[in-house]
């Protein structure tokens, strides 16, 4: 009878620790992080400046001590202006400074697992964004220019760490770098291809 006493309350015991383990933040988190991109493919034909005119937010929910799911946008600009120079199209010759612009706002739903228990030191973590992505497109000839918005899938897969400011920390230094993709097609561009490092805050909601 002891024995039996014993174990249940070692079960007890045993689910308190998991329950308490489990909560070590809250499951609701903020993240807002300073994002810098760079093109590759046709988007480096069109423009081929490193971006440094980026952000992203996002929520996320954590389902468990490892999956957490959200939603997340941002904006990225793309930026290059070019000499004056002698351009040709079927209206005839102009001469003119080009300047031309990218700029993108992503809504992506989002998936994340931690490779990590939450009270790690450092918590690496693998995840993808789904979604779509308002596409600005600009050139302009001096004052003239040729502007197309449109709307097309993106998809972004990330690898990225969270660091806590110390054990149990609500508050998360976040650094990642993801790829984004999107079958865009307008002039020049052919495809939207982008390598993104992220590098900001992540904060859990009580």
């Amino acid at each position: 009878m002891k024995s039996l006493k014993l174990w249940i309350l070692l079960m007890i015991a045993s689910l308190g620790v998991q329950s308490a383990f489990s909560q070590v933040r809250s499951p609701l988190s903020l993240n807002v992080d300073y994002s810098i991109a760079q093109p590759f493919g046709s988007l480096k034909d069109y423009t081929n400046k490193t971006s440094f005119r980026g952000w992203r937010a996002g929520l996320q929910y954590h389902l468990n001590d490892q999956l957490a799911i959200g939603l997340r946008t941002g904006f990225q600009e793309f930026y290059e202006k070019l000499p004056r120079a002698v351009y040709s199209d079927k209206s005839g010759d102009i001469s003119a400074v080009q300047t031309r612009t990218l700029q993108v706002t992503p809504i992506l739903a989002t998936v994340q697992y931690q490779l990590s228990k939450p009270d790690a030191a450092v918590i690496p973590y693998v995840g993808l964004g789904v979604g779509t992505a308002n596409m600005v497109y600009n050139k302009y000839w001096g004052q003239f220019s040729e502007r197309y918005n449109s709307w097309q899938f993106m998809a972004s897969p990330e690898v990225g760490i969270n660091v806590p400011f110390g054990k149990g920390s609500p508050v998360l230094l976040n650094a990642s770098l993801q790829y984004n993709f999107a079958p865009y097609s307008q002039q020049e561009i052919t495809n939207f291809n982008v390598i993104q490092a992220n590098v900001g805050l992540k904060v859990h909601i009580n």
